[in-house]
């Protein structure tokens, strides 16, 4: 239990994660408690040890961070026998996601509030996309406002050298990738480049036959490279996560494979202990023609879900030049 003066210590730590212990202990002695720095430091410690205190963040100057993207969403919820299992589900998402500033309960019209703060509006894009379509069963109705940021705390802003070095790294795959002549080992050199570079358990390349009515398996890498099982071929329909890719032309990804109602074996995928999926349309002139697909048992950062999708429209335009090639022939 906290008392009177872990409450005032809190509220200043609160307000400036820095604030010199002596300027807490004057605060204390101006509400007339009788308190030494000594025992201030003890009482800190003492919430560090009990869990209390979690960490310590910093206040961004919203002024600097204007160019961010924000969105506040507002959630109308579905009242059935699973909506308590749901909702601990949202909040376990909220609690790790590296884009969500503030969330809470509600009453009135709506049920639920959240405010997130992206890098891009790629990043928005893709983000909100994968949160309103894993918690479909949850939510009724939503709404997605601009915003604009008064005040921040806290708030983790992704390490640029660390997303520069990255997307170098990626550059150096693709250009690797154009070494190969022949368009076969090339693409099976690309899903050979998600199991070894991004940690995939097993990646997977479909293209669309000639009525664009099923995905073909054409080439996989890693755990599982057989391409005449199963997901040999794929229905394009929106209950299927590879097909909605196709039909909707935008990725698939998540962070929770297991609770993810997109997957079809979620208890596979736990035996596997498998983390993230994340899959992207491969298009010509606009239009999807295929789907690049990995699983991976770690958590991917946003910055690595960016570099796949450029990895993707890489891989876009090595198979466009290819039909635009292909198109000509047929003209002459």
């Amino acid at each position: 239990m906290i008392d009177e003066i872990d409450k005032v210590i809190l509220s200043d730590l609160s307000k400036n994660a820095r604030i010199p212990v002596a300027e807490i202990a004057y605060h204390l002695r101006q509400m007339e408690h009788k308190i030494t720095e000594r025992a201030i430091r003890y009482r800190l410690k003492r919430l560090e040890q009990s869990n209390t205190i979690l960490g310590y963040s910093p206040i961004f100057n919203p002024s600097l961070i204007s160019d961010k993207i924000s969105r506040t969403i507002l959630l109308k919820f579905k009242i059935t026998k699973n909506t308590s299992d749901l909702m601990g589900r949202l909040n376990n998402y909220i609690d790790n996601s590296r884009f969500c500033l503030f969330s809470a309960r509600m009453s009135g019209d709506f049920d639920f509030i959240c405010h997130f703060v992206f890098d891009s509006i790629e990043q928005y894009e893709l983000e909100s996309d994968n949160f309103i379509n894993r918690f479909a069963e949850l939510v009724s109705e939503y709404r997605t406002y601009d915003s604009k940021i008064i005040k921040a705390t806290p708030y983790s802003i992704l390490d640029e050298q660390e997303s520069n070095e990255k997307k170098f790294r990626i550059y150096k795959i693709i250009n690797s990738l154009r070494k190969s002549e022949n368009l076969n080992t090339k693409l099976q050199l690309t899903v050979d480049s998600l199991v070894k570079y991004f940690d995939a358990i097993f990646a997977r390349m479909w293209l669309l036959d000639k009525n664009s009515k099923n995905l073909i398996l054409k080439f996989s890498s890693g755990k599982y490279r057989n391409i005449n099982g199963e997901f040999s071929k794929v229905s394009i329909r929106l209950n299927s996560k590879i097909g909605t890719i196709v039909i909707r032309n935008k990725p698939v990804i998540t962070n929770d494979v297991v609770n993810d109602p997109r997957i079809k074996y979620p208890t596979w995928a736990e035996k596997e202990k498998l983390r993230s999926f994340a899959g992207y349309p491969i298009t010509h002139a606009g239009k999807p023609i295929g789907v690049l697909a990995m699983f991976s048992k770690k958590t991917l950062s946003p910055i690595e879900f960016e570099l796949l999708g450029i990895f993707a429209e890489h891989i876009s335009k090595e198979l466009s030049a290819f039909y635009e090639a292909k198109e000509l022939l047929n003209i002459t």
